[in-house]
């Protein structure tokens, strides 16, 4: 499927056309903010006590909506026939169940949405009840509430007849408080907990021995690579995620245009379905956007036959001379 091609894998999604999902994404993200305003929805509303599925493989996809992601949530929407397709029938199976989320600052309105698991035509309803309300710390501090939110996932998040692990995705550009207080896991994860704070590390690891968990990064507001190389405030949140999931739960990716090939590429990895991924995206994106992928999961698909870059394909790599950079796949 090409880019601009439309997409019909399901009756609900009959005739489904990007340009056009994304502009009704668009629409509903604009006046979502002013709506919950208006009717005086709080952030508790807007996070369930607790959530569960029956399926077998369920998925979690997380996303910052603050004000740095920019269009990043609307073209996943705008993907997201495709994404239910592709999910069930080749990677996760026909009960498979998304839940979606939305992580911003603990100082703004709506610091963490969740929303309960679903599929099919569900997954657009559930996408347009999500409040985007921008947000995010500023400068200066460059974290967000990706801690509270692995909270909630790891005490109010029931499968009990979920094959292994469910693979939970955050999609994002800035890094974790290091410490979550009581007050904050009580009002925002709607979690009670013993101590006065929980660091992010013990989360975080609690997280992971529950949950496969992957991050899809983005670089932090304008920045971008140069030379494959990470500089600045990515470079600082690429090494914060990295000292938490490890080098091969990492998906750096520049462009919002191939967030969902790169969700592809992770639930390949972990149905050990990587040689169809490879052919699937081959057969139906241009060179430049399957290199794109690709590059982007270097790292995930560490173990697996990696195709052999063209000649002059860029890698990651550290400058000559001077102080050393940390690069993408520098350990």
């Amino acid at each position: 499927m090409a880019e601009g091609d439309d997409y019909t894998p399901a009756p609900w999604a009959a005739q489904h056309d990007f340009k056009s999902a994304r502009a009704s994404y668009d629409r509903n993200a604009g006046r979502s903010y002013a709506d919950a305003q208006a009717k005086n929805v709080t952030a508790s509303d807007l996070v369930p006590e607790s959530i569960a599925t029956k399926s077998k493989h369920p998925l979690l996809i997380w996303c910052d909506t603050t004000g740095s992601m920019g269009g990043w949530p609307g073209v996943m929407f705008s993907k997201i026939p495709y994404l239910d397709h592709e999910m069930r029938t080749e990677y996760l199976g026909e009960d498979a169940e998304v839940s979606f989320g939305s992580i911003t600052d603990t100082g703004d309105d709506y610091p963490l949405q969740v929303r309960p698991f679903v599929q099919g035509e569900g997954l657009k309803t559930s996408l347009e009840k999500l409040v985007l309300a921008g947000g995010g710390s500023g400068p200066g501090t460059y974290c967000e509430s990706y801690a509270v939110a692995a909270l909630y996932a790891c005490r109010n998040v029931k499968f009990p007849k979920a094959a292994g692990k469910p693979t939970l995705i955050i999609i994002g550009d800035e890094m974790p408080y290091d410490l979550v207080s009581r007050s904050d896991a009580k009002t925002f994860a709607k979690v009670d907990i013993e101590e006065t704070r929980l660091s992010a590390d013990a989360i975080f690891k609690e997280l992971t021995e529950k949950y496969s968990v992957y991050l899809i990064l983005k670089p932090y507001g304008g920045e971008s690579l140069t030379g494959d190389e990470l500089r600045g405030v990515t470079k600082d949140v690429y090494e914060r995620w990295e000292k938490i999931l490890g080098a091969r739960r990492i998906a750096f990716l520049p462009t919002a245009d191939r967030v969902v090939d790169v969700i592809f590429g992770i639930l390949a990895k972990e149905a050990d379905k990587v040689a169809y991924f490879r052919e699937e995206i081959e057969g139906r994106q241009r060179p430049d956007q399957v290199e794109t992928v690709y590059k982007s999961l270097l790292t995930v698909h560490a173990e697996d036959p990696a195709p052999k870059p063209k000649p002059g394909a860029s890698t990651m790599h550290k400058p000559a001379g001077g102080k050393r950079s940390k690069g993408l796949l520098d350990k």
